[in-house]
């Protein structure tokens, strides 16, 4: 796929990309494409568990340690809904309006600013309760990806409003990336939203209007440009190529 693999994670890749797709194109009922899609978040775990045991014993991320919480995430259409299907089954009303009404807020902050001033904000998810992800079964994948060797740096990268310090893990990094662009492309290859979407704003959008999931099934965009991510010129770019960048740069 790319240079920047090792040849063991392109393969990865490869392999992943293919059982993703085979298993999208078999799906006949669509209400089940969501659930199908849930379940290839195993292929996360495999590639974790299958890494040298090396640099499984250098993460250092742990339950209480948020600072990757308070930067903005790109995801496709398809992570949002499973996001939004599990916060409605999950949730009290009560519940359920104080995160709508979070989400809103959050989409109001974020409008209309690039990239750059949104990494800027530092803003926590509005996912994030008392240090640890409220859904966490149904993150997005680029959070089931982020692995740091330090938690004191990640402190420290946020405390500077910087990524000054790398913090992450030759032999684990490839191998969830390589998960994570590989079910993209599958996705976008099956003919479903492949743009990249910011996630609050997204989540805001899902939350309060079912039609969203409707488009989605039918292979239409499923939100609408307000909720799109943005470049640093403020432009909008497709989400493979901005996860990729976050990668190979």
């Amino acid at each position: 796929m790319c240079a920047a693999f090792s040849p063991e994670e392109d393969l990865l890749f490869e392999k992943t990309g293919a059982t993703v797709l085979k298993r999208l194109r078999k799906t006949r009922n669509p209400a089940d494409l969501l659930s199908v899609l849930t379940s290839t978040h195993k292929e996360f775990d495999r590639a974790y568990d299958t890494a040298p045991s090396a640099a499984k014993d250098a993460v250092a991320c742990r339950a209480g340690c948020d600072s990757c919480c308070h930067v903005p995430v790109g995801v496709q259409a398809h992570e949002v809904l499973i996001a939004a299907q599990y916060v409605q089954t999950h949730s009290s009303p009560v519940e359920l309006d104080e995160l709508i009404a979070k989400t809103a807020n959050h989409r109001e902050a974020f409008a209309g600013r690039s990239s750059f001033e949104r990494m800027n904000m530092r803003k926590p998810c509005v996912l994030l309760r008392e240090g640890s992800c409220s859904i966490y079964p149904a993150r997005p994948e680029a959070c089931r990806s982020h692995h740091s060797h330090s938690a004191e740096a990640c402190r420290a990268n946020f405390a500077s409003g910087r990524e000054d310090i790398d913090v992450y893990i030759p032999g684990v990094r490839g191998r969830m990336f390589a998960v994570m662009l590989a079910m993209d492309q599958a996705v976008a290859e099956a003919g479903y939203d492949g743009q990249a979407y910011d996630f609050g704003s997204a989540l805001h959008e899902a939350l309060t209007d079912s039609l969203c999931a409707v488009r989605w099934v039918q292979r239409q965009p499923a939100f609408p440009d307000s909720c799109r991510e943005a470049s640093e010129e403020g432009d909008d770019e497709e989400s493979g190529v901005m996860r990729s960048e976050g990668y190979f740069q």
